[in-house]
């Protein structure tokens, strides 16, 4: 509900590539679009915001891909890559209320691949954010998430991995019973 960018990301997976589900995944994967909010906007944002802050601070790597491609472009092409892909989605889902996640793939492919400058993705990154916060400001969609359906998709998510959630609560004994219980302690220490 609090559009985590990874969260989302993985509710919009490609069908051809989920590998395996269960009826519950696929309850929670048809009704995906209930967690998407303007909230989502201010989550990839800050996620956009910490690749940026990344890539400009040229943090080195012990991955040694990485540190090769940071030698060879003068900077991360993943977090690159994160920063495009994060501002893509969010505009998508202000814009549309949905989200596809090869839409992009070529444009991705070629950060990637070191095709893009440094200069050019801050460019983007600070052309992209400007226009984003109009299309904020004109979005259609939900402020915020639809709590009370999110939570019946839940109940019923629960009870059909569990069973009856009825069954599963736990009853307070009867005040009887309590009363009981103290006596036949009391009477046990007062010998």
């Amino acid at each position: 509900m609090e559009c985590n960018p990874n969260m989302i990301d993985s509710l919009f997976t490609p069908r051809r590539c989920i590998m395996h589900t269960t009826q519950v995944g696929e309850i929670v994967r048809g009704n995906r679009k209930l967690f998407l909010h303007k909230g989502a906007w201010h989550k990839f944002r800050g996620y956009a915001y910490s690749q940026m802050h990344k890539i400009k601070g040229k943090v080195n790597s012990a991955n040694p891909d990485r540190a090769a491609a940071i030698d060879k472009f003068g900077y991360d092409v993943k977090f690159a890559y994160h920063i495009v892909r994060l501002l893509d989605e969010i505009e998508q889902i202000m814009v549309e209320h949905d989200l596809d996640l090869e839409r992009n793939r070529e444009q991705l492919k070629a950060i990637r691949r070191g095709e893009w400058t440094l200069d050019q993705i801050e460019r983007h990154f600070e052309g992209k954010e400007r226009a984003l916060e109009n299309t904020y400001a004109s979005s259609s969609l939900r402020h915020s998430p639809d709590e009370s359906a999110i939570k019946a998709i839940l109940m019923n998510c629960l009870e059909m991995h569990f069973g009856s959630i009825s069954d599963a609560v736990h009853r307070e004994p009867s005040v009887e019973r309590l009363i009981r219980d103290i006596q036949d302690v009391l009477a046990r220490h007062a010998s």
